[in-house]
């Protein structure tokens, strides 16, 4: 958000300019009267009295100039940058930042809690110290770090500015929960290891097993489908990932980390058995993620801020050496990556606040902009939404006038292929049969008669067809049975087909009609039970399983709402 707020990303001329004022809660003495001046804002002192916690962040918000058209934006208010920057402070100067005053004093507090093994000051230098004075260093440190971030492209921007939030996430989580911190730091360089390391992984880093197991499978296949079977297994898979972050960590850590800055340190790693280090800790991590593994005691249980333990000739990183480690790769990133003055960006949908959700059928469904070849089964999706509430009786309920929409297809029916068309015949179908006759299209019959087959044989749009059409198909129990497998399958597939709660337990409920004619009352009664547990909390669906009386039709329309079948709209 401070990225934003700078004006870099911007398209448009500044339209508004804001001053912003926050409090933050820190154990960092800022020891002057002056601010401390940032790129991105300052830090003041709130007042003279020694045991004050708090800070006071001021920074100024530019507002991109609104384009013609209703509404405008005022403000984002200060809280996303006021936790923006906290984050950044508490990276930067390794101390407690937050706009939470009770987790300051809570993460201040250094209580060990139950459950808990030792303090969280004792696992850190510095970090939950009761007093940090602001030194000159500190200050410098802080003044590029923000300048550095702001500068980066967008994309590096919001990878670093996740690894920071990952990172004091991490120690924050030093309270309540070790191994989750230790993840979370190793998470932190992770994160940014699978976005920026350039790695295009080879055969030889894929899991060993499934390697030999492929290789034979490919044995006759020649060379060039081989190659071809191999790169796209490797374009889809998560290949090496702990080597991926362990070659990361090493490009990124600085000369200094060894020299200057390990001066003060005890037991500081040295270069040579980084490596070895970081195997460790990425296996630790996936202990944790995958068996809720604990971390060997030695690492939690001492007073001291070593950097490094041994244990069974391996050493390891303790969270002092793995926190200091996280803090050099993250500021080596970042000023690392390239800077830009300027980058116009379409940041409307990282704005704090603002939410993706699918829009409502009544605002796409007609619309002729976006009609493709492709598009026949959302069209479908957004048709069958809204003749579904129709149908089962909901307030209100409504079906959008596809005419237009329609006669557009008409013209592009010939031109498709069978399964880009079926949707879209279905659709043309199904909107002519339920529309009152002074809407039918003159083109219906026409449609209906020259391209009806194409919902003839067993597929997901003549599952659903046949079910809007109150008809039964004439497919072989085991066919229609695989077809209703292979909807619940991919329905959620890039292209697939998502049909609304209530026709997906109709389908169900035809099949069990289907075996209850022929007597099948166990099958009969699965598929019930797949309907019950698909279409969770329906009472009428629960009242037909456990009062199955294998006498009664079971009419899926009845089951699912109290309207009556068909019925114009």
């Amino acid at each position: 958000m401070l990225q934003i707020a700078s004006g870099k990303l911007f398209s448009r001329p500044v339209g508004r300019r804001n001053e912003h004022r926050g409090i933050l809660y820190t154990n960092l003495r800022l020891g002057r009267d002056d601010p401390l001046e940032t790129v991105a804002g300052r830090l003041l002192p709130a007042t003279t009295l020694d045991d004050s916690r708090a800070v006071v962040y001021e920074a100024v918000e530019l507002i991109e100039e609104t384009p013609t058209g209703p509404g405008a934006l005022v403000s984002r208010g200060m809280d996303p940058y006021l936790e923006e920057f906290a984050a950044i402070s508490s990276f930067a100067l390794n101390v407690v930042c937050t706009p939470n005053a009770n987790l300051a004093a809570r993460l201040l507090s250094n209580q060990r809690l139950v459950g808990v093994r030792g303090r969280p000051s004792k696992a850190v230098r510095r970090f939950f110290d009761d007093d940090v004075w602001c030194q000159g260093g500190d200050e410098a440190r802080l003044q590029g770090l923000v300048a550095d971030l702001i500068g980066l492209q967008r994309r590096s921007y919001r990878a670093a500015i996740r690894a920071i939030r990952t990172y004091v996430t991490g120690l924050h989580r030093l309270a309540d929960d070790l191994e989750l911190a230790y993840t979370l730091l190793v998470a932190s360089i992770e994160s940014l290891a699978q976005g920026f390391d350039g790695n295009q992984g080879s055969w030889e880093d894929y899991d060993s097993e499934k390697r030999t197991r492929i290789d034979k499978a490919l044995a006759d296949a020649d060379a060039a489908t081989a190659a071809n079977v191999r790169s796209a297994l490797l374009e889809i898979e998560h290949v090496s990932l702990a080597r991926r972050f362990r070659d990361f960590t090493l490009d990124h850590v600085t000369d200094a980390y060894f020299r200057d800055e390990a001066n003060f340190e005890d037991g500081p790693i040295g270069r040579a058995e980084l490596p070895a280090a970081l195997r460790e800790a990425y296996r630790m991590r996936s202990k944790y993620i995958h068996n809720l593994e604990e971390l060997p005691r030695i690492m939690t249980l001492g007073d001291s801020y070593r950097e490094t333990v041994r244990l069974e000739r391996k050493t390891m990183l303790t969270f002092q050496g793995l926190a200091r480690l996280a803090r050099c790769v993250i500021t080596e990133f970042v000023r690392k990556q390239p800077k830009v003055e300027a980058e116009p960006y379409d940041y409307s949908l990282e704005q704090t606040g603002v939410v993706r959700v699918q829009m409502a059928p009544q605002y796409w469904v007609a619309a002729l902009n976006g009609l493709t070849y492709d598009c026949g089964r959302r069209r479908l999706e957004g048709f069958a939404e809204q003749l579904a509430s129709h149908l089962v009786g909901e307030p209100n309920a409504s079906v959008t006038d596809l005419r237009e929409l329609l006669a557009k297809v008409e013209t592009l029916l010939s031109g498709m292929g069978v399964a880009q068309r079926r949707p879209f015949v279905a659709l043309h179908i199904l909107f002519n049969s339920y529309a009152p006759e002074a809407f039918k299209m003159p083109g219906f019959d026409v449609v209906r008669s020259k391209y009806a087959t194409d919902l003839v044989g067993p597929t997901v749009e003549a599952m659903f067809f046949h079910l809007l059409s109150f008809s039964e198909p004439a497919w072989p129990l085991p066919e229609h049975e695989h077809v209703h497998r292979e909807y619940f399958r991919a329905r959620n597939w890039k292209d697939g087909l998502r049909m609304p709660k209530p026709l997906e337990a109709g389908v169900s409920l035809v099949l069990a009609e289907r075996f209850r004619v022929i007597k099948d009352h166990a099958r009969a009664a699965e598929w019930i039970r797949f309907a019950v547990e698909n279409y969770p909390g329906h009472p009428r669906l629960r009242e037909l399983e456990t009062g199955f009386d294998k006498a009664v039709p079971i009419e899926w329309l009845k089951l699912v709402s109290a309207q009556k079948e068909g019925g114009a709209l």
